[in-house]
């Protein structure tokens, strides 16, 4: 019975070592804090206890006269910490069960195949193993003239324990976490700046998508401010000054640093057993393999996309290459990604820029939500849907997609891309009605299929 040890406790390492038990491994987890990881405890559950408080209002909102007041920040504190404790106590709950043993220390590689161990209380100990599955994350970046406070300088971390809503936010970064919290801000009411030094908002994002949100952004007041890199962020304690390179002076109550995120490796004494990191994090191969074949990598530190279903699906893969199983290379293109905002952000497959930059000839099919029964109904219409199909073949490549509970809709469509669907195969497809599900034929057979 092969001895693994997987280092963290989060998504990715939570997933990778119920996996490795159910395998027939002896487990070991280590985990420096709290099960669970930052994305239980201060990234993914705390911003989706706010994006959902921001779905409910925005779902009731138009069938009110009044308007809606902003939830208490100490109910939504209570509700972020109640569902963080839940989901630690599962994991921990499911882990034992499953036989695996769980160390809270810090992790680090004393030689290949030997683990130095330091609990809180700084005792140490060594721990053997076979194999290792590294699943420590990743931190945000934070730049010298850039760095919070908790109090008018914020970060994810800080937003468990916001006290006071601000009374204007300047938001700094152009990515999935500045999009959502600029979302949320916006919906509860607070004048919201938004500052890239990028030329777009939403880099990574299909760009017909991207420029949709920032407009919409901008409709519903949001200032934004592309192309505009920070030189500094200031606090007097009364509120703050953003200062752009190019001298213009941005003044609010609170800023919000958004600009990345970087692989945690500095503890692990990579230099032991001769690997090194970047801020991307390791260099592994399809099936989360480093350079050394007993070691894997998975999740954040394994580099972008910060994805909690791209973490687990990893997980699944490494354990069981590393076990031996047959199991099939992880195929990122296909896994699902999503920006939980008003309006949602959701893709998946080759985007049409990615697609015709492999020399494909595509065409671009689509279909607005407004077209569809289902988001009228709840007076969510704005947004489309996006299929980037292979001319020749007919296979689905992509799809992207803008509008309320645009994730859900990619996620069929995931399986779509996966199982290497069709046109025809599409047209076939009879979704219940009315459901997001309609867009996808709306925009197949408004193509002539």
């Amino acid at each position: 019975m092969p001895r693994l040890v997987v280092i963290g406790g989060g998504p990715a390492g939570v997933t990778a070592a119920l996996e490795a038990a159910h395998r027939g491994a002896q487990v070991t987890l280590v985990e420096a804090a709290h099960l669970g990881g930052r994305a239980t405890w201060h990234s993914l559950v705390p911003s989706k206890v706010f994006l959902s408080a921001a779905e409910a209002l925005g779902t009731a909102r138009p069938w009110l006269d009044a308007p809606l007041p902003r939830p208490p920040l100490a109910l939504l504190r209570e509700r972020i910490h109640a569902l963080a404790v839940a989901q630690s106590r599962a994991q921990q709950e499911a882990l034992i069960h499953a036989g695996v043993t769980l160390v809270q220390a810090v992790a680090a590689f004393e030689s290949p195949h030997i683990l130095r161990l330091e609990g809180e209380d700084g005792r140490q100990m060594r721990l053997e193993f076979d194999i290792a599955i590294l699943a420590t994350g990743s931190e945000p970046i934070f730049l010298p003239q850039l760095k919070p406070d908790g109090k008018r300088l914020l970060a994810p971390r800080a937003m468990a324990h916001l006290e006071t809503w601000p009374e204007h936010l300047i938001m700094i970064g152009g990515g999935v976490t500045g999009s959502e919290y600029v979302s949320f801000f916006n919906q509860m009411g607070v004048p919201t700046t938004w500052v890239t030094d990028l030329p777009t908002f939403l880099p990574r994002v299909d760009a017909d998508v991207a420029a949709a949100f920032a407009a919409i952004m901008a409709a519903r007041g949001v200032a934004l401010y592309p192309n505009a890199p920070v030189e500094a962020a200031e606090s007097d304690g009364q509120g703050v000054r953003v200062v752009l390179r190019d001298g213009r002076v941005l003044e609010g109550s609170h800023v919000f640093i958004a600009i990345g995120r970087q692989a945690d490796t500095a503890r692990l004494n990579l230099a032991a057993v001769g690997l090194s990191a970047s801020r991307r994090g390791l260099v592994v191969d399809a099936f989360g393999r480093t350079a050394l074949s007993h070691i894997y990598a998975i999740g954040d530190v394994a580099g972008p996309p910060y994805t909690v279903n791209r973490a687990q699906a990893q997980a699944r893969v490494a354990v069981r290459h590393a076990l031996g199983l047959p199991t099939l290379p992880l195929d990122a293109v296909v896994t699902a990604e999503a920006i939980y905002s008003d309006p949602q952000v959701a893709q998946v497959g080759l985007g049409e820029d990615a697609a015709r930059q492999q020399g494909r000839m595509v065409r671009i099919l689509r279909a607005d939500f407004a077209q569809g029964l289902k988001p009228q109904l709840g007076a969510h219409a704005q947004g489309f849907l996006k299929l980037v199909v292979e001319a020749q073949s007919g296979h689905l490549l992509g799809a992207a997609a803008l509008g309320s509970h645009a994730a859900e809709l990619i996620n069929a469509l995931a399986v779509a891309v996966q199982m290497r669907a069709t046109l025809d195969d599409l047209a076939r497809w009879a979704p219940a009605y009315p459901t997001l599900g309609d867009l996808v034929g709306i925009a197949v057979h408004g193509y002539g299929v």
